[in-house]
């Protein structure tokens, strides 16, 4: 290799890892600013010096790998205890967030046999939850009696995710560490939301689809067909790590392999999207009660249409995993960051933040492969050996 390659490579990988830090630390101060309250700007400062700290000292130094396991394995434990604890002691209803209970009214009417698209939550809100977001709280609630102990679970999937991914424990805990000094991860724990947990479960898929179907092809493409959907119908916004993700690999199929994709895909969809909308009285309830209409709903079309078109062009740029939660994590949060500076512009700061005018959780789609692709950044030389 050249050694101009050498350092171009060398400038990508720290425009990348820095660009990431950037994204973590930009949407964990909007937290900290909105749930800091009046010590908004001096807790921010002593929170970036932390996050700063902390990590230059983590990377400097180095300990022997029993070591971080034992502290990886107290964190899992702990912090899963953790959650479990707030699960029972945060009384949802005095939240002023209905993530949670958009999903429980989901759940219900399923089970009653009604149309759950029509039912106002505790907040007088109707669900934007897509079936199969519903479907995964269905064992929280059946089990538990909350959707709640979703994210306690899906904690506990995200910690099996980072041993299958990184091969040894600083690598490990350096994304527990993310993720506990994450304002945003914790209060999505504590208002018992779905979204950062719905994208680690993304994470997984992308991760699975990567290693089985796209390296190497130990997993059909039939039943990579059926989990692109299943992925698919619990946000919308999944859209875009699916394009990413199999776009270019769709393109190369044959024209029998399109086919048999495209139909596992529409069959599983459809089977899916009657179970829960078969119940619904005419078909005018559907059109003005529905997910899709209050999640297309978020931004502009023509800003969603371009991001779409964004993803479908950087599929043919992927050459690792490294490069699709990269792409991923920074496509998804600039979705968001750009309504965000346009609602800025034209409502102010104080309504957008502090007022609640614009929703800062959906930065947390985003999170999840931020977090993995830092680690895996500052950590590049000591490559992954599950990760290519």
């Amino acid at each position: 290799m050249k050694t101009s390659d050498i350092f171009s490579n060398y400038t990508l990988n720290n425009i990348k890892k820095y660009s990431l830090f950037f994204i973590y630390i930009i949407v964990n101060s909007l937290f900290v600013l909105k749930y800091g309250e009046k010590y908004g700007f001096p807790l921010l400062a002593v929170y970036i010096i932390a996050i700063l700290g902390i990590s230059l000292f983590y990377i400097k130094i180095e300990l022997k790998d029993l070591f971080y396991k034992y502290i990886f394995w107290i964190g899992v434990i702990s912090f899963f205890i953790f959650s479990i604890y707030l699960n029972y002691t945060v009384d949802g209803l005095s939240l002023n967030v209905d993530r949670w209970s958009a999903m429980e009214i989901g759940i219900k009417a399923l089970l009653n046999g009604e149309y759950p698209y029509n039912i106002p939550d505790h907040m007088g809100r109707e669900s934007s939850n897509l079936p199969m977001l519903i479907i995964l709280g269905m064992p929280f609630y059946l089990i538990f009696g909350s959707v709640g102990f979703l994210q306690s679970f899906i904690f506990l999937f995200f910690s099996y995710l980072i041993i299958k991914i990184f091969n040894n424990y600083k690598q490990r805990l350096a994304v527990l560490i993310l993720l506990f000094f994450s304002p945003s991860y914790l209060w999505e724990v504590y208002v018992k939301s779905d979204l950062f947990s719905n994208f680690i479960i993304v994470s997984g898929f992308v991760f699975l689809i990567w290693q089985n179907f796209i390296k190497e092809k130990k997993l059909k493409l039939e039943w990579a067909s059926v989990l692109t959907a299943l992925i698919f119908l619990t946000r919308l916004s999944v859209i875009i790590p699916i394009v990413l993700l199999l776009f270019k690999k769709f393109y190369n199929f044959t024209i029998k392999e399109k086919l048999r994709f495209a139909s596992v895909f529409v069959i599983m969809i459809s089977c899916i999207l009657y179970l829960f909308f078969h119940n619904a009285e005419s078909f005018d309830l559907i059109v003005k009660h529905n997910p899709f209409m209050i999640q297309g709903a978020k931004q502009p079309l023509f800003l969603s249409i371009s991001y779409i078109i964004l993803a479908f062009i950087l599929s043919f740029k992927l050459k690792s995993f490294y490069d699709s939660i990269y792409w991923t994590g920074t496509l998804l949060f600039i979705c968001v960051f750009v309504p965000f500076i346009i609602y800025l512009m034209e409502y102010g700061y104080n309504d957008i933040v502090n007022n609640s005018m614009f929703d800062l959780s959906f930065f947390n789609m985003s999170m999840p492969f931020v977090i993995l692709g830092l680690v895996y950044g500052f950590f590049k030389n000591n490559h992954q050996k599950n990760v290519v």
